[in-house]
């Protein structure tokens, strides 16, 4: 794939500790830049805007850049600090009143990068908090979250769906903006992933977030789960960037540390393989990140041209059309029991009054029936691409 220097130049800042040769590279690409104006935009709209403003006084070329722009990227940082702060805080409450009740809590994500690897909140950019409990715990820390003055996002079909197909995370709990997902699993039944979720969580490690006694995966389990939720929105077509800019850093820091042999049995026996290095792959031809060429050799068929069009896509800007089909389709064959399945499929067709305002936005509540017509056609148009996939 044919990179421009925009393209080259953002991909070459993600690094948090980068070497002489990447200060060399985005220094060579400075005068290249054309359009900095749209290099900003890309660069903030992918979460890499912050991490771009830290290295300026690194870049013995960053005069160059002109003043708008970098008060632009400033102004990135500044921003995800200041939504860095409220969640840290609020995420030290929510910690804390689990903790009590002894529950193991293991911070994934934004929650725990942000801090133990970014070492800088104001770098990693993230909008809710994802913590991970035994599924046990699960019912019990939405139990908690309500006494703590959080209300479920929830619906009707979402409930259903969590009592009958199984999922990953309940609905969203939400105060005053802060959305906070638990999480019981860490991928959908309908892969074909064997990975131990309980044993993942028996093997965390114990870690101090914002003061508060927490605990997050071990290196090999971090990597795999950040590699097979990078996959889910790589697929949907949702893509967040920050899931590359976190298997980049991980690596650049942490490659010494990684028995590449070792954690390719750890990805054979969890069924996840292919998945997890393939993407290893892709963030090593284009984000630099440290790997054995030994496995890059061995994994190199994994990597095919049709993802790496895509990854170039998403990072122009591409944003896949989701119409939902095939998760309905996949969650009513989950359910079990005729009447289960015809109880959700009608929950789909015509959701409640609350999700339809909720969903589409709807100002005169009254109306919601009118956009009925509008939700069975997007329904239809994801039913066609279903089977045109297949």
């Amino acid at each position: 794939m044919t990179l421009t220097p925009t393209d080259q130049f953002i991909l070459s800042s993600v690094k948090i500790n980068p070497t002489p040769a990447d200060l060399e590279r985005l220094n060579n690409l400075i005068p290249q830049i054309e359009d900095w104006d749209d290099l900003a935009k890309t660069a903030i709209d992918r979460g890499i805007g912050p991490l771009i403003f830290k290295k300026m006084p690194l870049l013995s070329s960053a005069s160059m850049i002109p003043e708008p722009v970098k008060q632009k990227l400033q102004g990135a940082y500044y921003r995800t600090l200041s939504r860095s702060i409220v969640l840290y805080d609020a995420f030290r409450k929510v910690a804390e009143a689990l903790t009590a009740h002894s529950i193991k809590v293991v911070a994934l994500k934004g929650i725990y990068l942000s801090e133990w690897l970014y070492k800088d909140i104001g770098l990693r950019q993230f909008s809710d908090i994802d913590l991970l409990v035994q599924k046990e715990d699960g019912e019990k820390c939405l139990e908690i979250l309500e006494v703590l003055g959080y209300k479920s996002s929830g619906d009707e079909v979402s409930d259903m769906i969590s009592d009958r197909a199984g999922i990953i995370h309940y609905p969203p709990m939400v105060l005053n903006e802060v959305s906070v997902e638990i999480h019981i699993d860490l991928h959908h039944k309908r892969k074909n992933y064997q990975i131990n979720v309980a044993e993942f969580i028996r093997c965390a490690l114990p870690v101090t977030i914002n003061k508060v006694e927490v605990h997050t995966l071990q290196l090999y389990d971090l990597l795999i789960q950040l590699c097979i939720h990078l996959d889910k929105h790589f697929v949907q077509g949702d893509m967040q960037f920050t899931c590359f800019n976190d298997i980049t850093n991980l690596l650049d820091v942490y490659a010494r540390e990684i028995d590449w042999n070792a954690f390719s049995i750890r990805c054979s026996e969890s069924k996840c393989e292919e998945t997890v290095f393939k993407y290893l792959l892709l963030i090593n031809k284009y984000f630099f990140a440290p790997i054995s060429e030994t496995v890059c050799k061995k994994y190199s068929y994994l990597l095919i041209e049709k993802d790496e069009n895509l990854f170039v896509n998403y990072l122009h800007g591409y944003v896949g059309t989701s119409y939902g089909a095939s998760t309905h389709l996949q969650n009513i064959r989950q359910i079990r029991g005729f009447r289960n399945k015809t109880h959700y499929l009608l929950l789909v067709v015509f959701p409640t009054k609350e999700f339809m305002v909720k969903a589409y936005q709807i100002k005169t509540q009254s109306l919601y029936w009118l956009h009925y017509p509008y939700r069975h056609w997007i329904g239809i148009k994801g039913l066609l691409k279903t089977g045109k996939n297949k």
